[in-house]
């Protein structure tokens, strides 16, 4: 039997395996329509599948400062039971409440049984019924995926049902490049971006990291939606105006309130899909599934003038290469000292993407890990009826801003939107 090689992890694996405090539980899941004649055994054959197509799913992963991770063999058809389990769930007759009950319910129980350093990385439970379809709730764990990944699973899920129900043989298109292949590139291309070193280094918050925090106040949420006139000013109107696409322009009217409500420009972590392609003329990363999004910090440079002034300040003045940080922090053991002091942002921002449906709160979960933000802010759209929305779920944890404070930064966040660019 092959043995398992050892790996290189991607920045946002190695950050989450290294500092979170529960790693093994951190799952995301999809709901994937599959015929009624596929049972428990045959979706199990599926996983398999997956599995032998992206090592990131095939890996045992260890937690702690010497994270690492051991890629697992294709298993040659066999599947390993220790590894994929599928749970059967009757939801005949069941009303559409009712089933995205069992499917929250399902979800839950698909974390808990997760175990990366055991090599579970993917779980998943087949709810049932005699007509219609059947859903495979499908949970991967999060060091294995990212929101693009996502997407690549359910296409595969979606192949394999078609030539599965045709009785063709099953082919999966393989990654070109892996999650480790990429990670290991990234730590030979960091050293020639040492230069912006000093820049990054500047974006360092004013308060500390690992702030204890106190029971007060109480943690807050907000869901909303950006439709109507609003929505069609933002996707379509400020763009123009502004010289600016309207994910830039969502990031920045935040950074602007947070300053306006606090009476200090902070800096904002801001996730990305980290796909940077660029970086090597010729390299396909659109198949590979791995936790390859990553973070930044965005500092706002306080700029005088209208708000219409300061907002294309903002804009102007945006960092060319974000990438950059990600590269000497993380992919560069030289420039890793130097960050050793450096203050992470207190603030979130992280765009989802086209997400299909938007579930009102469903965020909240996992917005509920980032202890370690004083606000998180996720967005997304979605086209009901065909009409472009954006949706944001805004969350502040326990002794962070408090419900005043965040409904304020929001508030204002909402009236900039609705403003900025007027004629």
């Amino acid at each position: 039997m092959t043995e398992p090689r050892p790996g290189r992890l991607t920045a946002a694996a190695r950050k989450f395996l290294t500092w979170d405090e529960n790693p093994a539980i951190f799952g995301i899941t999809i709901p994937c329509p599959v015929p009624v004649a596929m049972g428990p055994e045959d979706a199990a054959r599926l996983l398999n599948s997956l599995i032998d197509t992206h090592e990131a799913l095939r890996s045992r992963y260890s937690y702690g400062e010497d994270a690492g991770c051991l890629i697992e063999p294709v298993s040659g058809g066999v599947v390993d039971p220790a590894r994929i389990d599928v749970r059967v769930v009757d939801i005949e007759g069941l009303d559409p409440g009712a089933l995205m009950a069992v499917i929250e319910e399902e979800s839950a129980k698909a974390n808990l049984r997760l175990d990366p350093a055991g090599g579970k990385i993917l779980t998943a439970a087949l709810l049932t019924r005699s007509t219609d379809v059947n859903i495979l709730v499908l949970t991967a764990h999060h060091v294995a995926i990212d929101g693009v990944a996502m997407w690549v699973l359910w296409d595969d899920i979606a192949t394999y049902v078609r030539q599965w129900e045709a009785g063709e043989e099953i082919s999966l298109l393989p990654e070109s490049t892996t999650g480790s292949e990429w990670a290991e590139f990234l730590e030979g291309y960091a050293p020639g971006r040492v230069g912006e070193l000093e820049y990054w280094l500047a974006a360092s918050d004013s308060v500390p990291n690992q702030q204890p925090r106190a029971a007060t106040p109480e943690s807050a949420h907000i869901d909303g939606v950006i439709d109507g006139p609003l929505a069609q000013r933002l996707l379509v109107e400020l763009p123009e105006v502004l010289g600016a696409t309207y994910t830039r322009i969502l990031l920045v009217a935040l950074g602007l309130a947070i300053e306006d409500v606090t009476g200090e420009a902070r800096p904002i972590s801001v996730q990305k899909h980290g796909r940077y392609s660029r970086l090597r003329p010729g390299t396909d990363l659109s198949r590979t599934v791995a936790w390859i999004s990553d973070d930044y910090p965005w500092a706002l440079r306080p700029a005088p003038g209208t708000l219409d002034e300061r907002i294309r300040d903002a804009i102007a003045t945006y960092p060319p290469n974000p990438e950059d940080f990600t590269l000497l922090c993380w992919h560069h053991p030289d420039s890793w000292p130097r960050f050793l002091s450096f203050n992470f942002p207190k603030f979130y921002f992280n765009f989802l993407g086209d997400v299909g449906v938007w579930i009102p709160d469903a965020q909240s979960r996992e917005q509920s890990r980032l202890t370690m933000f004083d606000l998180s802010m996720m967005l997304g759209t979605s086209k009901p009826e065909g009409v472009e929305q954006v949706h944001y779920s805004v969350h502040s944890p326990e002794g962070g801003l408090g419900a005043g404070t965040l409904g304020d930064v929001v508030a204002r966040w909402l009236s900039i939107l609705a403003t900025v660019g007027a004629a």
